[in-house]
């Protein structure tokens, strides 16, 4: 993860996945897990999430918010229900 955080450019796309990270790093993974049942794969989804997120920045006005809390949580379950299927 730090590695990728890294290798970006920008520092506002930096700072902002890295604020999306550490505020719902928890909660994605644990919505990961409850699907898969499965630690690494919960992890590795929690991973390409962030990596999604990357492409999705300019839908996301407020990291702290609701709306945004619920974007991510969408795009782990929908990342977890392929994996599982």
């Amino acid at each position: 993860m730090l590695r990728f955080l890294m290798s970006v450019k920008n520092e506002i796309t930096c700072n902002k996945l890295e604020q999306l990270y550490f505020l719902y790093h928890k909660e994605m993974f644990y919505a990961a897990y409850a699907i898969l049942k499965d630690y690494h794969e919960a992890e590795d989804v929690v991973q390409t999430t962030i990596l999604k997120l990357s492409s999705r920045l300019e839908k996301i006005k407020t990291v702290k918010c609701d709306r945004t809390r619920a974007f991510v949580v969408i795009i782990v379950r929908n990342l977890s229900i392929n994996i599982y299927n």
